[in-house]
């Protein structure tokens, strides 16, 4: 008899979910198929608090660091890593944690699965690992730990305290809703504790209580061999009686409040404001499903009513509204209004609901409803289709948590087709009464309000605190501090060698083999016409046409974020006359599943100097896309008053942004680095300094565009892909409606437009160009750059690649350094070679000068020893291969990839030759890229940008100082960009 049976089987659309349970221990295992080359991994536990001392999170970190049967910090990851995986991960949200893997293949993947089963239900949790990985007090009497870290950097900003508002308004008894999972500081420093963490794993670890979720090509007999062994072991542990999670009653709040919130802020020009009702049931898929696309209808485009009230006005009260849902058993419906102005919370609360009134006295837009569902059934449909992993996943860990011994959760989504169709057919009245019960039911109202005096006090009373701290521990206390830390680090750095023993006797794991990729073919015979065509297994049609900006002026290169900003959110010329931009967004619509516009920055390196359309529509659409596209991209109207709103939401949003470390981190290394690219022009400063000086004079700002608008289509250099299936492409894409595009589309005759290193002006700076930016944030956050010209098609790529995963692996070098003795919750080394830089970085940094230290010295000791460990240096193939591979992992993803090796200028093939090449790199070509590429960026030439808080100014400063690094405070950003050049 097989030890483990199907309980329930059930397909939406093509994607099939079957779950088995062990007859032995109430293990679950979920399959979900999924074609192409990576197999994902959801272990997910039901996991509830009743404190803010973050037993769930502390847990979730903790059980990475060894198990009962692989008892050595690392083994996990690195098994990983030979497995072809980039690592492991997790996430702690309030009613679950969830522990993830993603591999090349199932190969890998079976032979991870009972390592990683045996972490999770017999973990060590050592009180070393306790110390080091959670929180403890260093030699310098400073509080630090990763856990502790990643916390600082959250507790005091304006999502969160405005999230631990609305839950303590919401629940009104004492559930596990109501608390931080992830810990609150105080609590990590004082009465959380490695016993309750050991009891919480014993409580809640346990088989009844897991489903392991697999998504991918895999089989499910070779899943059950490889994990009856830990579930034979299973039997043998005393758990005790099970008590599921998520029984006990929950009493949800039940009239209206007002809450004010003060968060640390530097100025006090933008708050947040949230309003939380009660929604539909979890259960009732349909009525989920109806309040979305109210709410959509409501925020979701300039045409909305609610943003039409409070946004798209002369002086706009708000700069963004957005929808947040829980999905518990009574569901929360949160609509968030950010970028509010000073004192304007009660009016935009007021004007918010009498909209809502309007809206409900009026008449809806029914067509404008339909659409949004028809879209919505597309997009699902192609979701499922293309990459369904993650959305089914979800549902899966939902069904866990509230779906019963019967699934209803599972049951009841089944029918999410049908329930679309019938919400398509809805009356004006079926719309009118959701509407009508957010306008009548009581809701939780928080007012997120920035406060420099919040700011001021947070950054006294730390210091007291830890005055008061090194104080009481004195001298003694502080070197016995760094004494146990130090002890804590060699306890879990032991048996380094083991380790390596540990990984060296698993299964060889062979780069490419037995991978299943999907199948694609990139024609490329009418590129001299400025087309190329992808086809994939898709029932849509996907358009990406690409501009270059070489001939562009760094002031029009400026101004992109302005068109982008304006991209179907104007008038246009269209079918012969003049349409308003209500009317385009109807359009947009009806005709388009999805469109987007990227310039600069955007998530596809490749293409950070060219402008980057995309559009998705159904065939059927075809003909009165093609018209529709066309004028979005070249037919604009920029009227002054949809110009004005642009420049209003773009300076609020910019503001809200200098408030986040990392956006300016990374804008002042973009300043000092880059100049005369998209890049340099783009970044938040000088899209600030530009706006602000075209905000009084819009109707020049309107000439810049329209000449802008005429420069990217009609003279310059336009290249578009076309992405469907074959028999969509060979019906609807014949050579004759190819010339029609060709000159519909005015696309070039000229070479692809493509970026190389060379491209941009790079600037070396000299130590008196070193930053300290101070911020409001409660965490470090460093970057550091050097020039390094290793393009993709050079002969040191791989090497230097493969070098920096080595080096920056999951319980690698770096890992060990900085993230194992508690300097920093996150770091990266990486090469960019659309750029031409190497990259340092460490983030959510309680030392940041000590993180950069341990950095440094661990590259000069790689230099010194001449010696890398060859274990680590496979499971760095393992993990490098992984990332390239899943670029594939979806038929649209493979086609993006190709049309983004295009770009580069490689061949189609460039991928598959690196995965060949990584498994010929030698231990002496990584150790001279080390040398060669990797020593200067510690050097005194390389650019370094510090962002901390006030508190720690003076002590960075002088870290620095003592290691020769001259650092120049900046205390306000705005003046340091002015002082570059633009005054």
């Amino acid at each position: 008899m097989n030890r483990f049976r199907q309980i329930f089987q059930c397909k939406i659309k093509s994607r099939t979910i079957t779950k088995y349970r062990s007859t032995k221990t109430g293990l679950t295992i979920s399959h979900i198929d999924v074609p192409g080359p990576i197999v994902k991994g959801y272990f997910a536990l039901a996991t509830e608090e009743t404190s803010h001392d973050g037993l769930p999170h502390t847990l979730e970190h903790l059980i990475f660091l060894g198990s009962k049967l692989y008892p050595y910090k690392g083994v996990l990851d690195l098994a990983a890593n030979h497995c072809l995986a980039q690592g492991t991960n997790a996430w702690t949200s309030i009613d679950h944690t969830c522990y993830t893997v993603e591999t090349a293949g199932s190969e890998g993947f079976l032979v991870l699965l009972p390592i990683y089963l045996d972490h999770i239900f017999f973990p060590t949790l050592s009180d070393q690992a306790f110390k080091t990985e959670v929180h403890h007090i260093n030699g310098s009497g400073d509080d630090a730990g990763v856990v502790y870290c990643e916390m600082q950097a959250r507790e005091n900003n304006s999502e969160s305290r405005e999230e631990h508002a609305i839950q303590e308004a919401v629940f009104l008894n004492e559930c596990g809703y109501k608390w931080e999972t992830g810990g609150m500081m105080e609590n990590l420093r004082t009465s959380c504790s490695n016993e309750k963490v050991r009891a919480y794993h014993k409580k809640f670890y346990r088989p009844e209580n897991l489903d392991v979720i697999i998504c991918g090509d895999i089989s499910v007999d070779k899943v059950f061999d490889a994990v009856i062994p830990i579930d034979d072991r299973i039997l043998q542990a005393d758990y005790g009686p099970y008590e599921k999670p998520w029984t006990k009653e929950v009493q949800l709040f039940d009239t209206y409040s007002s809450t004010d919130v003060l968060f640390p802020a530097k100025n006090e020009d933008n708050g947040r404001m949230s309003m939380t009702w009660k929604g539909p049931l979890l259960s009732d898929v349909k009525m989920v499903e109806a309040h979305s696309v109210l709410w959509n209808y409501m925020i979701s485009t300039s045409a909305a009513p609610l943003v039409k009230s409070l946004i798209d006005i002369p002086e706009p009260l708000c700069s963004s509204i957005s929808l947040s849902s829980e999905d518990y058993p009574v569901t929360l419906v949160t609509v968030i209004f950010k970028g509010v102005k000073p004192g304007k919370h009660s009016e935009i609360r007021k004007i918010a609901m009498e909209t809502m009134q309007e809206t409900h006295r009026g008449n809806l837009d029914m067509i404008r409803l339909k659409n949004q569902i028809k879209n919505n059934i597309s997009n699902f449909s192609d979701k499922l289709e293309n990459d369904p992993s993650e959305i089914l996943a979800e549902l899966v860990i939902s069904d866990q948590l509230y779906g019963g011994e019967n699934h209803s959760e599972l049951i009841t989504f089944v029918n999410i087709f049908k329930f679309l169709d019938e919400l398509r057919e809805c009356s004006e009245s079926f719309w009118k009464n959701i509407l009508l019960y957010y306008i009548e039911e009581p809701n939780v109202t928080v007012n997120s309000i920035p406060s420099v005096q919040c700011m001021d006090d947070l950054e006294s009373n730390e210091k007291e605190r830890i005055s008061k701290q090194k104080a009481a521990l004195g001298p003694e206390g502080l070197a016995n501090c760094e004494k146990i830390i130090n002890e804590c680090i060699e306890f879990n750095e032991k048996d380094i060698d083991k380790v390596e023993d540990m990984i060296d006797e698993l299964p060889p794991i062979k780069i490419g083999d037995a991978i299943s990729f999907h199948p694609i073919f990139t024609n490329m015979e009418r590129v001299k016409d400025g087309i190329i065509t992808h086809e994939i297994e898709s029932d849509f049609v996907r358009f990406y046409l690409t501009f270059d900006t070489d001939h562009l002026s760094e002031e029009d290169k400026a101004l992109l974020g302005v068109y982008a900003k304006l991209f179907c959110d104007t008038a246009l010329h269209h079918g012969g006359k003049e349409i308003s931009y209500e009317d385009a967004i109807k359009l947009k619509e009806e005709l388009l599943l999805s469109s987007n516009i990227f310039v600069s920055g955007s998530e596809v390196e490749s293409f950070t100097e060219i402008v980057l359309m995309f559009f998705k529509f159904s065939v059927e659409d075809l003909e009165n896309c093609k018209d529709f596209t066309k004028n979005l991209i070249c037919n604009k109207i920029f009227t002054e008053d949809r110009v004005t709103t642009a420049v209003n939401k773009m300076i609020s949003a910019i503001s809200v942004s200098l408030r986040k470390a990392k956006k300016v981190l990374s804008a002042i290394n973009t300043v000092t680095r880059f100049s005369g690219s998209c890049k340099s022009s783009r970044n938040l400063f000088s899209e600030l300094w530009l706006l602000e000086s075209f905000k009084n004079d819009i109707p020049s700002l309107v000439k810049k565009l329209e000449r802008l608008q005429n420069s990217l289509f009609y003279e310059n250099k336009i290249l578009l892909h076309i992405i469907s299936s074959k028999s969509i492409l060979e019906q609807h894409f014949n050579a004759k409606e190819l010339d029609f595009l060709k000159n519909h589309y005015h696309l070039s005759k000229a070479n692809i437009p493509s970026r190389l290193p060379s491209y941009f002006k790079r600037q070396n700076c000299d130590p008196s160009q070193l930053l300290n930016v101070v911020t409001t944030d409660e965490s470090s956050y460093l970057v550091l750059s050097h020039s390094m010209d290793v393009p993709y098609d050079h002969p040191d790529y791989v090497s230097v690649a493969l070098f920096a995963e080595y080096v920056g692996q999951l319980e690698g070098p770096l890992w060990k350094q900085i993230r194992g003795q508690g300097f920093a919750y996150s770091f990266d080394l990486y090469n960019g070679p659309a750029s031409g830089f190497l990259v340092f970085y460490l983030g959510r940094a309680t030392n940041v000068s000590k993180g950069y230290i341990a950095a440094k010295d661990t590259i000069e000791n790689i230099i010194q020893e001449n010696e890398l460990e060859d274990t680590q240096i496979e499971t760095a193939k393992g993990a490098l291969a992984c990332g390239i591979i899943q670029k594939y992992e979806t038929p649209s993803g493979s086609a993006i990839t190709n049309i983004i090796n295009i770009h580069r200028d490689l061949p189609l093939n460039h991928d598959m030759n690196v995965l060949t090449k990584i498994a010929q790199v030698s231990e002496s070509e990584l150790l001279e890229a080390c040398k060669k590429y990797f020593r200067p960026i510690f050097g005194n030439n390389a650019n370094l940008v510090v962002c901390c808080p006030a508190n720690k100014k003076d002590e960075i400063t002088n870290d620095f100082a003592s290691l020769g690094l001259s650092i120049n405070v900046i205390e306000d950003v705005k003046k340091y960009f002015q002082h570059l050049g633009h005054n």
